[in-house]
């Protein structure tokens, strides 16, 4: 109905809340073949970081590497992310990666890690990602990679890989088992 300036009145109609957009939480959507070191050039722990730090800059994940970095060794700190059998998962929040982000790397020869069984780590996820207070999806893919490597099987294909796309075939069948 017009207003007695001529103008209609708009009717405010109540919002219907939307539903919140589930993230996802496949490894293949966070697989990347920028983010995959086919072997990792580093001799010791910190230069494995900061390879794969270095790795995260150049995919432009973030502008301000040495501070992942000093994530990384702070959590290293805490105590080491080589959890056994040649598998090691660095992983921080920082406010300085735009995204979520996941590096694969391998050594053929192995490096020490600070494992905590005390072997060579051949294969390394670097889990990184914003700061958010209900991001999930960071700890989900955490936990996905270790549900694939645990079996031998999977960790022996992963160092036998040819390329990116092997790699990342590996890691979505086992995450899917």
């Amino acid at each position: 109905m017009p207003s007695p300036s001529g103008s209609h009145i708009a009717r405010a109609v109540p919002s219907t809340p939307r539903p919140r957009e589930r993230p996802d939480v496949s490894l293949e959507a966070h697989l990347r073949p920028e983010l995959y070191i086919p072997e990792l050039k580093a001799r010791n722990k910190a230069a494995v970081l900061d390879e794969m730090v270095d790795a995260l800059a150049r995919a432009g994940v973030t502008r301000a590497p040495e501070a992942v970095r000093d994530a990384l060794r702070q959590r290293e700190a805490v105590g080491s992310t080589g959890l056994g059998k040649g598998i090691a998962f660095p992983h921080a929040r920082s406010t300085m990666v735009s995204e979520r982000a996941i590096v694969v790397a391998r050594s053929a020869r192995g490096l020490d890690f600070e494992s905590v069984d005390g072997e060579a780590v051949h294969i390394f996820f670097l889990i990184v990602a914003p700061p958010l207070e209900r991001d999930e999806v960071y700890l989900q893919l955490l936990a996905r990679i270790v549900s694939a490597v645990r079996l031998a099987r999977t960790r022996r294909r992963l160092l036998d890989a040819l390329d990116f796309e092997a790699i990342r075939s590996i890691l979505v069948r086992a995450s899917d088992e």
